[in-house]
């Protein structure tokens, strides 16, 4: 196991409404999510956490009406975790990756599915992924786009 410390910062409000929506589907599919609280916790991480393989992965869930007809729904990954906010106890907690969040592919920053937890502001937190990691670097290179010449 690795832990990775990290501070805990207000978001948006929108996953209240969003996970609120999702749950059903998430209940049925992946059930241990179920008895967390319809809403994300959004961690600023001190180091990087790339994940490569998580615990599981849902098919497309039409979770929102638009899905039905545009993409036929968005793909969750959830990986389990320990999350320990100061001032709480440790909890069983999922960090969640929803294929279309602006989040997606941030590596310093995660939204975590948990029980209710009674903290406010933006307190410090810890936490412990339970999967198989490796520490190691993650190299984000300047993505320059080389264009050919025209004949």
């Amino acid at each position: 196991m690795a832990a990775i410390k990290g501070k805990i910062q207000k978001g948006l409000g929108e996953s209240k409404n969003t996970v609120r929506e999702q749950m059903p589907f998430f209940r049925e599919v992946f059930p241990e999510v179920g008895e967390c609280k319809e809403g994300t916790i959004n961690i600023v991480l001190e180091k990087p956490l790339v994940i490569i393989s998580p615990d599981f992965t849902t098919e497309p869930l039409p979770w929102h009406p638009a899905f039905k007809i545009v993409k036929g729904g968005e793909v969750f990954k959830f990986l389990r975790i320990n999350l320990k906010v100061d001032g709480c106890d440790s909890v069983n907690a999922w960090i969640y990756k929803a294929q279309f969040s602006p989040y997606h592919d941030n590596h310093y920053y995660i939204e975590v599915l948990a029980p209710p937890l009674n903290f406010s502001g933006t307190p410090n937190c810890e936490i412990e992924v339970k999967a198989n990691c490796i520490e190691g670097m993650v190299v984000i290179g300047d993505s320059e786009t080389v264009r050919s010449k025209s004949k």
